[in-house]
């Protein structure tokens, strides 16, 4: 006795948003396993420091900046003087 099988499709989700917005990211991260936020960011929520993963982006940036500042005073004034 075979059984059949039957496939179906659901056409709302074929429009799916574009790669870029922050909702897509998530539901791509939640679809495959990965935490939503990872790493230092991780950790700034999980402390109550920020609230989301936009607010861990811009500060990390600022912390990639301050460093670079930061490398830059370094080389010049042990490295050139």
């Amino acid at each position: 006795m075979e059984q059949d099988e039957h496939i179906e499709f659901d056409t709302d989700q074929q429009d799916m948003p574009s790669a870029t917005s922050t909702s897509s990211q998530s539901t791509s991260r939640s679809v495959s396993g990965q935490p939503e936020v990872t790493g230092m960011a991780a950790w700034l929520i999980k402390k109550g420091i920020i609230n989301n993963e936009t607010q861990a982006k811009g500060i990390l940036i600022c912390v990639v900046i301050v460093d670079f500042i930061i490398a830059i005073a370094i080389f010049y004034f042990f490295v050139i003087k």
